[in-house]
């Protein structure tokens, strides 16, 4: 059966892959000129001690200095082209189905397994919006990190009631002053834990090409790895919004990456009421917040009923039963190449209402470029207007005009054949 086919060109182009490993190189160089003149990063080979294991770890963050600089991060200059593709006859593939889940067991030498996800298909890794868990555990976690002090001040309010933070920072924010010092505190000394959360905040992972898609999670690996002074190896990533979770090409770069999975949360602590913020609470929750002073309050609020309850507030790997994320010392992090997606060609499948995905994606450029969509309108959103375009092509090709993306439909769609909207 055939399938969407993506003509990167790679090896034809090896002009601009040259291209941007230059401006790579310029990156690193600026950036070692900046590290030179202030003077104030760890200092290259310094060796990398194993994160405290949180149960008597405790540091006084109250005494802890911030610096007063900013380190500049530019590898975004590499990101090169306006993201078009072109169109190729399909070629045979399996469509995607999901993949049967077998009636799970207790394996004594994996007692985790029950407690984690399972991925929804093949392809995909799981999606993290809550362990399986009778034990009394929940995970924080905290968004963005907009910035040193106000981030200092969601971790002293956990360090001050023995709870345990799992951080998801920008790669935009892990360059501001002095978050250096506070992230390196958090990994060496207390055993909170650090993920992805891309390096730009309105990242919409869907929407952007390849190259631009892996930048935005390679940036932000190479950001945390910069100021630990080490290369650091993260096990989740969340996406803005939890937009595009079900994007295929995303979980198959993460795979690559040595990802462990998306993150999600059960509950948005930015939207809970502070007076029923303990009604929420039940074993293997995961809370989500932004770095504000109204959701510092709020976890304020949830970490004293927490701790009234006998819940303990742990990291998501803890959560989940993984290891702590693995930082191995290295003084030569800005050498490294942003690994590119591996070839990858993505099944059909069935499309619904309200997906963000590269595929729907893809099918919005093929309907602009058979002149049922408007230029520009690819977005990666599966919504109404794609519904009714996709109508408008069934009608043409005189099949039930349902709107809905299945898997016949996506085949007449990226035949050589395929009617135009003006045939």
């Amino acid at each position: 059966m055939p399938r969407r086919s993506i003509h990167r060109r790679r090896r034809a182009q090896g002009g601009c892959l040259s291209f941007a490993i230059g401006v790579l190189a310029v990156t690193a160089l600026a950036l070692i000129v900046a590290i030179m003149v202030n003077n104030r990063v760890r200092p290259a080979g310094t060796p990398v001690v194993s994160p405290a294991d949180g149960k008597d770890g405790y540091v006084d963050a109250n005494n802890l200095p911030v610096e007063d600089h900013q380190m500049v991060l530019t590898a975004g200059d590499v990101v090169q082209g306006d993201g078009s593709i072109q169109v190729l006859t399909p070629s045979p593939t399996p469509t995607l189905e999901p993949t049967p889940t077998p009636e799970p067991t207790f394996n004594p030498d994996e007692p985790y397994a029950l407690v984690r996800p399972e991925p929804t298909a093949e392809g995909f890794l799981p999606v993290f919006t809550k362990a399986n868990t009778e034990q009394k555990q929940i995970a924080i976690t905290l968004d963005e990190c907009s910035g040193a002090t106000i981030t200092m001040e969601f971790i002293r309010a956990a360090l001050d009631n023995k709870a345990k933070l799992t951080l998801f920072p920008t790669g935009e924010n892990v360059m501001k002053n002095g978050m250096d010092d506070v992230l390196r505190m958090c990994y060496y000394s207390v055993g909170f834990e650090i993920e992805n959360r891309c390096y730009s905040t309105l990242a919409r992972l869907y929407s952007l090409n390849d190259t631009m898609m892996a930048s935005e999670i390679w940036k932000q690996d190479i950001s945390v790895s910069f100021v630990l002074g080490g290369s650091y190896q993260p096990h989740f990533l969340r996406l803005y919004g939890r937009d595009g979770e079900n994007d295929l090409r995303t979980h198959t770069y993460l795979a690559q990456e040595g990802y462990l999975g998306v993150a999600g949360w059960t509950y948005n602590g930015s939207l809970m009421e502070e007076g029923r913020i303990g009604n929420n609470l039940a074993p293997g929750n995961i809370y989500y917040f932004k770095t504000t002073e109204e959701d510092l309050r709020r976890m304020n609020v949830l970490i004293d009923e927490a701790t009234e309850q006998g819940y303990e507030m742990v990291t998501l790997n803890e959560l989940f039963g993984y290891e702590n994320n693995a930082c191995v010392t290295s003084s030569n992090v800005l050498a490294e190449t942003m690994p590119e997606l591996q070839n990858h060609d993505i099944p059909y499948y069935f499309m619904k209402a309200g997906d963000c995905t590269w595929a729907a994606n893809l099918l919005q450029r093929r309907l602009i470029q058979l002149g049922y969509l408007p230029e520009g309108s690819a977005d990666g959103v599966y919504g109404s207007g794609t519904a009714a375009a996709l109508s408008a092509f069934q009608a043409k090709l005189g099949i039930a005009a349902t709107g809905a993306a299945d898997v016949d439909t996506q085949k007449r769609l990226y035949a050589e054949d395929a009617p135009r909207v003006d045939d």
